[in-house]
């Protein structure tokens, strides 16, 4: 079996171990759907990044990209490690800080910002990193003008292995300040009164091997434009963010990312240009996704006109597959192997024809044909998985719990009808 890791995912006795826990036992204590994340794990890639750049340089960075899972305790262990933050929103800015990083380590990157939004952030003290020129302009009205940074657009994206939707960069992309207007706005910067710190870039997610070039690329127009822009501030830049992006193995035939080849490549550009200041980056799922397991219960187990498997949560649970077309290994956690192997579509609970695990609702996946009452873990959702949860159908979220050293925690409560309702009135 591909996925299997010594002390991430095991088998013993035929079932399923995460972070040395028994999986059907997590499901009996907890109830599912339940998401499971070994924290060793975690701490484990963020120790790999860590070794991958201090390998070259000690003048680095990383920022955790808080959206693939924003939990606090995950977020927790990511700044143990040294990280910063790297925030889409106010609140998850709020998130860091309660997390109990400090405000100078949390770096905001929104899009189609609100002016409220930006006078939440002033408030927070958090750096900026501006994605559009309104928002520059915007932001100097008001009284206060925080140290910024610039995102821009390099024209040419990566992460098309995994899904269009994880292209962050190119023509038809709303992030960020296109090569044309990019110096232009660091001269409007530097007369409107603000302090320029940094030049930031991001070209998209879930990269693969054959992605690694791509990027490299990038980092060579990038610190093209931040020559140019140094020239304009007539300062150097404290730090270069380099963005996100680099993926986990989704399936048995997918490349892994070679981070070590990333971090050196990253590394000799950088030196080559001359540039002297902090070099950033910020991963997200690296660091989370392999660490996070998705437990369901099944509850059918039906021919109809094609054989279904039926679990107890959906895309409301995880929506990767129904929204990206995304591929999650699925294990029978009961008994991981079976010579009973069929093609079957594992269906959700949801009142949606969308709502499969499989890649799609017209493709079967062959897997260890469960029972009813046993347990399916689905691999690899430790990020963007509970992160993009929701209450459709009027289903609760799922609890969530932390291994770590051998020991179970809850780390969030099932939802209840009153998480979903709580915050409804009847007026008339």
């Amino acid at each position: 079996m591909w996925w299997t890791e010594k002390g991430h995912l095991e088998v013993g006795n035929n079932q399923l171990y995460i972070g040395g826990m028994n999986a059907v036992e997590l499901a009996s204590k907890y109830g599912t759907p339940l998401y499971v994340y070994n924290g060793n794990k975690i701490k484990g890639n963020f120790e790999r990044l860590n070794a991958a750049l201090s390998a070259h340089t000690d003048n680095y960075r990383i920022h955790f990209a808080v959206k693939a899972n924003s939990h606090i305790q995950i977020q927790k262990l990511a700044y143990d490690t040294g990280a910063y933050a790297d925030c889409v929103s106010p609140i998850e800015c709020r998130m860091a800080l309660k997390a109990g990083l400090s405000k100078e380590r949390v770096l905001f990157t929104g899009t189609s910002v609100s002016n409220s939004d930006l006078e939440d952030l002033v408030n927070l003290g958090v750096r900026i990193n501006i994605d559009s020129v309104s928002q520059l302009r915007r932001l100097a009205k008001l009284s206060t003008k925080p140290e910024l940074s610039v995102r821009w657009n390099p024209g040419e994206g990566a992460g098309a292995g995994l899904h269009s939707h994880t292209i962050t960069a190119g023509k038809y992309i709303k992030f960020g300040i296109p090569e044309h207007k990019v110096l232009d706005t660091f001269r409007e910067a530097k007369a409107l009164g603000f302090k320029v710190v940094g030049l930031h870039q991001h070209i998209g997610s879930g990269w693969l091997g054959d992605d690694v070039q791509v990027f490299h690329d990038s980092v060579r127009r990038t610190l093209n434009v931040a020559n140019q822009a140094q020239e304009i501030l007539g300062s150097a830049f404290e730090f270069i963010d380099f963005g996100g992006g680099p993926g986990i193995r989704y399936r048995e035939g997918q490349t892994p990312f070679p981070i070590e080849e990333y971090a050196r490549g990253l590394i000799e550009q950088v030196r080559a240009e001359g540039y002297r200041g902090t070099i950033a980056i910020e991963p997200g799922r690296f660091p989370v996704g392999e660490s996070g397991i998705l437990l369901l219960e099944v509850n059918t187990v039906e021919e109809k006109n094609i054989p279904i498997v039926g679990v107890d949560g959906g895309f409301n649970t995880l929506i990767r597959p129904a929204f990206y077309e995304s591929y999650h290994e699925i294990v029978l956690a009961n008994r991981v192997e079976s010579d009973d192997r069929q093609e079957v579509m594992v269906a959700g609970n949801l009142c949606e024809s969308s709502d499969v695990f499989n890649c799609s609702k017209k493709e079967l996946r062959e897997i260890a044909m469960p029972e009813e009452g046993e347990i399916l873990a689905l691999l690899c959702a430790g990020a963007y998985g509970f992160e993009m949860a929701s209450t459709y159908n009027g289903r609760p979220l799922p609890a969530q719990v932390l291994i770590m050293d051998g020991k179970d925690h809850l780390i969030t409560e099932r939802g209840t009808i009153e998480s979903i309702v709580g915050l409804q009135k009847i007026v008339v």
